[in-house]
């Protein structure tokens, strides 16, 4: 799915199992360079406070930017750190596997309930990423500080324990994808899979990729009908760089505030390059109609929407009441005129009207933007590759009977997996032999895998993208 408008991945690092250990100098000096917290907040409480509650928010089942900012929402005074409570939640969930075993270590004996396992989660992360040399007394009476009275013996306690834990234990005795899991920070089936399907090299590249570019768009349709950078953009230019072969997209460096009002005013666009260059193979035209299904929060329909010229019609479909409320919030910002809402489960739509383009972009198990959600791989399983396969299925076969004469379907998802990607579509074609794959984007990505060499698949370790899959099918009757 769609990153949302102000979107932004904070540098981030795996714990290195290699040091020897927990905290070591060495491992500081490395996490000086990308995560080290402003002085401004003397001990680091506020952040710690704030990334604390939004964790409790996350064991709770919210996404982790929704759990910040609901958290910040509940004291105005914690809304200046942000981003840097984000950074401390992606982490700490990012590194949860480690982090639990070095939890356990701490207090083996002890049934732990929510508020104890998010503080210590929180500490072991702080302690192990943050505590570059000289921070580390600081860093701990930030703890203290956020600490609930009752939880401040075993806090103690349990600062005592972790600097004396040998990480390397960890690995002994371990399989090869057992290993690789814990080293990568990942689920040992995702790795089994990857090892499987991408062979073992090139799963350890992907599974070990960092984090991906922020990418953003100039949006025409707030800019004078232009993709070329404002003017009044002035030295903030300096942070954008253009994309290669994709005018209008820029990938940003800094911090997101400074550009503000060109996100207020519409003129910008956060958009992973993945997802635009799914909406530029469907090669959308002004005068044409356009179905955008799964379409919440929005920002697909505002690229169509651009490539078209706000001439044409787009009905955008979501099953959410609550994200299509985003979604008319975003399509308003960025000008869009020819889109209309539909809530509606789109395997059973109802509509009699045909489609020049039928664009789907389905739940997934979004095991390409794992890096901007690490909560998910904890969550997934085999099972929900299943699942989301046969629900994908569904949507395609609701699609087929919309599209026109001559007309097009564009499937992308942000998941890496052969039974929703190429399976889908490979049975799909199976029983629609009216329908045939076309080539694009062939000087982006990858070809897909099982011989479907018209689809592209986008890998973060190689595309700097979210990791991505497209095809472009056309109705040949």
């Amino acid at each position: 799915m769609p990153a949302s408008a102000y979107e932004q991945r904070p540098n981030l690092r795996p714990v290195n199992l290699a040091r020897d250990k927990v905290g070591s100098t060495n491992d500081r000096q490395k996490s000086k360079r990308v995560e080290r917290l402003p002085a401004s907040d003397s001990d680091h409480s506020s952040h710690f406070r704030l990334a604390y509650r939004a964790l409790l928010l996350v064991t709770a089942g919210a996404s982790e930017r929704d759990a910040v900012q609901r958290a910040a929402a509940s004291d105005p005074r914690l809304t200046s750190v942000k981003r840097e409570a984000l950074a401390l939640v992606l982490g700490t969930v990012s590194e949860q596997d480690v982090i639990d075993i070095l939890v356990r270590n701490g207090h083996p004996d002890e049934k732990m309930g929510v508020t104890t396992r998010c503080l210590f989660r929180l500490t072991t992360y702080a302690m192990l990423r943050l505590g570059a040399k000289g921070q580390t007394r600081r860093i701990e009476h930030g703890l203290r500080a956020i600490a609930p009275i009752e939880l401040l013996p075993k806090l103690e306690f349990f600062l005592g324990t972790l600097p004396a834990f040998d990480t390397t234990q960890m690995l002994y005795g371990l399989r090869d994808s057992e290993r690789v899991a814990l080293q990568t920070h990942h689920p040992v089936w995702w790795v089994n899979y990857c090892f499987r399907v991408f062979g073992r090299a090139e799963a350890v590249e992907l599974l070990s990729s960092r984090t991906r570019p922020r990418y953003l768009r100039v949006n025409s349709l707030k800019n004078r009908g232009k993709t070329t950078l404002p003017k009044e953009l002035g030295v903030l230019a300096e942070r954008l760089t253009k994309v290669p072969s994709t005018p209008g997209v820029y990938t940003v460096v800094g911090s997101l505030s400074d550009f503000a009002g060109f996100f207020s005013s519409g003129s910008f666009q956060m958009q992973d390059l993945a997802s635009f260059l799914a909406v530029k193979s469907g090669a959308p035209v002004p005068g044409e109609k356009v179905l955008d299904l799964c379409a919440a929060p929005g920002a697909k329909t505002a690229a169509i929407a651009q490539f078209m010229r706000n001439r044409g019609s787009i009905v955008s479909v979501d099953y959410s009441s609550r994200r299509m409320k985003g979604w008319r919030r975003e399509v308003q910002r960025l000008g869009v005129k020819i889109a209309e809402p539909m809530i509606s489960d789109v395997s059973c739509l109802g509509l009699r009207d045909s489609f020049d383009l039928v664009v789907i972009d389905p739940p997934c198990t979004g095991t390409g933007v794992f890096d901007r959600n690490p909560r998910m791989k904890w969550h997934l399983s085999p099972q929900s590759v299943a699942r989301y396969s046969i629900l994908q299925h569904h949507f395609l076969e609701s699609a087929a009977s919309l599209v026109g004469e001559r007309g097009r379907i564009l499937y992308c998802t942000c998941t890496l997996t052969v039974e929703e990607n190429e399976n889908v579509i490979s049975a799909f074609l199976k029983s629609h032999p009216e329908f045939e794959t076309r080539p694009i984007l062939e000087q982006y990505g990858s070809p897909g895998l099982l011989g479907l060499a018209d689809c592209r698949r986008f890998y973060p370790h190689r595309d700097r993208t979210a990791g991505y899959f497209i095809a472009g099918m056309q109705r040949t009757n």
